[in-house]
């Protein structure tokens, strides 16, 4: 019998990646589980401070291209 469970601050959209990611946690193979932990903590560590926006493009990864041209 599946039961369902609220939880405040989650948006229906995110509920595929809550899915997925209880998906890999519970995963029976041990290095998965493992490896997403690991995943996990380096994400907290690395999203806590958000990128500068005068970043070199090398520090910054996803606005790159942006940045040389505000250069």
């Amino acid at each position: 019998m599946s039961r369902s469970v609220s939880m405040i601050g989650l948006s229906p959209g995110e509920l595929p990646w809550i899915r997925t990611l209880l998906a890999l946690l519970r995963h029976p193979d041990a290095t998965v589980p493992e490896l997403t932990r690991q995943a996990l903590l380096y994400l907290s560590r690395t999203s806590a401070t958000p990128p500068s926006p005068f970043a070199s493009a090398a520090e910054s990864h996803e606005n790159g291209p942006m940045l040389n041209c505000l250069k």
